[in-house]
């Protein structure tokens, strides 16, 4: 299957063709440029940044087509730690994606059912608690063991940095979050901003090497 020729049929069939054409145009430049020479041994970071309101969701969900399309199989969406959001985020992915396998934050069950035999999508808030449940997880189930990670962080200049970095200390979600990256053989971190000064304040090296920036 190719999942981003499938999103972007579905983008046509809603009368926007020129959404489809961008998404696409950011979809197959991460893919030559950064994914098909992925080591799957490593742990990189990336930025996605452009104009707020310029449809970066559709943009975020296009490179996960595409990652999927050069085998990455796990993919986590953050969200802020708000109810709503998240919840709208994950029927958007539902309305979008539903070529993939599609969690919420209590769909551990789904999550263990599917086994990574489709490429899975867990919508979680930066809230340490979620994050703590699905470390355990995905320790628990150990199917990240030799599989790679995509994580992409919506609105990463909240929560995700370590506030405690000047204290010399980790912050909670920061913690949580690297456990999960760490339970993963390789991943890619993808910060998604609308706010493009935020890439000048966002410490590449807090966790891995910068990989790439992509402006949308």
């Amino acid at each position: 299957m190719d999942y981003l020729e499938v999103y972007t049929n579905t983008i046509r069939e809603r009368g926007n063709e020129g959404l489809a054409k961008t998404i696409e145009k950011t979809a197959d430049e991460v893919g030559e440029k950064y994914l098909a020479d992925f080591d799957y041994v490593s742990h990189k970071i990336g930025l996605l940044f452009g104009n707020v309101q310029s449809g970066k969701t559709a943009q975020m969900f296009g490179i996960i087509c595409e990652a999927a399309n050069q085998g990455f199989a796990a993919f986590l969406l953050l969200t802020t730690d708000n109810v709503t959001l998240q919840q709208q985020t994950l029927q958007r992915v539902k309305d979008d994606l539903g070529h993939f396998c599609i969690c919420g934050e209590n769909d551990a069950m789904k999550f263990t059912e599917n086994a990574l035999a489709k490429p899975v999508i867990i919508v979680l808030k930066k809230n340490y608690r979620v994050l703590r449940q699905w470390a355990n997880i995905m320790r628990s189930t150990a199917f990240m063991v030799g599989n790679p990670l995509f994580i992409l962080d919506d609105e990463a200049d909240a929560a995700s940095l370590n506030t405690l970095v000047n204290s010399h200390r980790q912050s909670s979600i920061n913690r949580y979050l690297d456990y999960i990256k760490n339970e993963a053989s390789s991943s890619i971190y993808l910060q998604v901003t609308g706010t493009p000064q935020a890439i000048f304040f966002t410490n590449f090296n807090e966790w891995f090497p910068s990989l790439f920036h992509i402006l949308f």
